[in-house]
Order: structure tokens, then sequence, then C-alpha cells
């Protein structure tokens, strides 16, 4: 059985705090971003924790495959804009990710993507990392509106994405699943329960990360069902 592992607490967007070999060791990882904030339907503190963390990865050179997803088209922009920001200031990264985006493989295109829920569909890689961006606004509480998740079919959407990863989902996020307090709603209550079996998955704890999937699979299989 696999040591329960540590929590993965950011406290410098900028500075990961674990090394891209011990985060692809865990299949699912969750990486908590403590000053995470939303605003303008944006999270710029876990879209510059992820270019960071992009950059760890493609310095390995293993050549995985990878897809970042966000949950709203303006998170997609962001996460985009900070790629370009870290890339201006590090020659190195900017010719890693020039070239992964580009990247193809028997004639077909499999670089690295950013995409939305709206528009992730079929596309598959090796690694996906998420960005959740829900968050406290800087002053106030955090509202239960998750676009088009509280939607209805809000929870097929979420299936989709939770089936993109073939090897490594990471998971970025700045709430945990107890700060999801409408899970009536079909959609929140499938985005509650996916974060639940994350934060179980990504520190070990594979009895308590059963359950949470049993809920995570209960989910998708309702959201299967025709409506009557």
């Amino acid at each position: 059985n696999r040591q329960q592992q540590p929590q993965i607490d950011v406290l410098d967007a900028g500075a990961p705090p674990l090394t891209a070999s011990e985060v692809l060791a865990r299949p699912i990882s969750y990486h908590m971003i403590n000053e995470g904030v939303y605003a303008l339907r944006r999270n710029a503190e876990e879209a510059r924790y992820i270019a960071h963390l992009l950059r760890d990865i493609l310095a390995q050179k293993n050549q995985k495959t990878i897809g970042i997803v966000a949950f709203s088209e303006a998170q997609q922009s962001e996460i985009e804009n900070a790629l370009r920001d870290l890339a201006r200031t590090d020659k190195d990264f900017s010719r890693k990710l020039e070239t992964e985006f580009e990247r193809e493989r028997d004639g077909e295109f499999i670089g690295l993507f950013v995409k939305n829920l709206e528009n992730v569909q079929g596309d598959e890689r090796d690694i996906i990392l998420l960005s959740i961006c829900y968050a406290p606004p800087e002053n106030g509480k955090m509202r239960m509106n998750f676009g088009p998740i509280n939607k209805v079919g809000g929870e097929k959407r979420l299936n989709v994405i939770f089936s993109r990863a073939k090897e490594n989902m990471i998971v970025v996020s700045s709430i945990t699943s107890e700060q999801i307090t409408n899970d009536y709603n079909a959609g929140a209550n499938a985005l509650k329960t996916f974060l639940r079996y994350a934060q179980l998955a990504s520190t070990g704890d594979k009895q308590g990360a059963g359950l949470a999937l049993k809920a995570v699979m209960s989910n998708a299989d309702r959201s299967e069902k025709p409506v009557n």
C-alpha cells in the first residue's frame, strides 16, 4: 500500500512546492492555492501556478502529452496570458512552449492545448492540468455560482473533463470540497464529489478515495440516464 502523502499547499504560485517528478509520481494530485482570488471569472494565482508547474514538467523532457483545461473562457485566457508572461522572462521555457504547441506524431497534433469546459470534448492527453478557478472574492464570501456547471447538464461537462487524463490529473484549486454547499444542484454536487475524491487520492488515502470515487461514478451514471 502506498503511504499517505502530505497535502500540496501552495503558498507562492511562482514557486511550486514539489518537483515535477514528485507531482507526476501521484496519478492524481491536488494543489491547494492559498492566495487564490476569484475576480471577473478569473483566478490569476491559479493561472500563474499552472504556468510555473508546466515549465517544470517541460524541463523533464519526458515526452508526455499535456493539456490544460479551465472552467471558463475567461480563465482559459488568463492561463494563456500567464504562459506568455513567463515565456517572456525565460527564453528556454519560451522555446519549449513553442515546440510543445506545435508538436505532432505521424501527422496528428498531440501538442499542448489550453481549452475550457465548452470546447475540450474528445481531447485526451497523458497529463491534464485542471484549473478549478472558483474562489472567494478579495473581500467577501464565495458565491455558489459555478457558471455552466450550475446549468442543466453541468455534471456531463465535468464528466468529460475528468476522463481526459491518461496518466496524470493535476487539480489546481483555491477551494476544498467542503466549501461547496449548494450540492442539491447536480453540477455543483458533481464538482464537490470530484474535489473530495481528488483531495483524498492526492494524499494516498485509498479507502477514502475509493468511497469518494463511488460517489463520482454514481453522479456519472445518473447523468447518462435519459430524462423521462
